[in-house]
């Protein structure tokens, strides 16, 4: 049994891009609190990376539900948290690393921080387990399944 491929893809969708958006959404407000709008725009609107990361959290966790069998909905907040925090760290990793920062590790670990804070890995998490419920379950063909979505 496996996920079908549009019920992976709007499940990473919807994971990706409502906690992406919950982040961009309480940082805002603390920008917001302390007068600094223009560092937030530069950082959540015009930097680069936020798309690279949307796109690689995107196909990870589409991966991620496609390619592995179905699992109980504790699982999958496991599984595909730990994929959405993989797809962070590496992205902002190299982010940092293609930027020149001595220290590109420390740099995607504070942006995991940052994401903690913001309430976006929460978010994901638990967008993670209300998701997992209602994606649809089809027969593969490798296991002589007739549907193959």
């Amino acid at each position: 049994m496996t996920v079908t491929w549009r019920g992976a893809v709007s499940y990473a969708l919807t994971v990706v891009v409502v906690s992406w958006l919950i982040g961009a959404a309480v940082d805002l407000a603390w920008s917001a609190a302390s007068g600094g709008l223009g560092m937030w725009a530069s950082f959540w609107l015009k930097e680069p990376w936020q798309g690279v990361f949307l796109g690689a959290a995107t196909v990870s966790l589409t991966l991620a539900r496609r390619l592995m069998d179905p699992l109980p909905r504790w699982r999958v907040m496991l599984v595909d948290g730990s994929v959405y925090l993989a797809a962070l760290l590496v992205c902002w990793g190299v982010a940092a690393w293609v930027a020149g920062d001595g220290a590109p590790v420390d740099a995607a670990f504070f942006m995991a921080t940052l994401a903690l804070f913001t309430l976006q890995l929460p978010a994901a998490w638990l967008l993670c387990v209300w998701r997992s419920g209602s994606l649809e379950v089809v027969l593969d063909e490798l296991h002589g399944g007739l549907a193959a979505r």
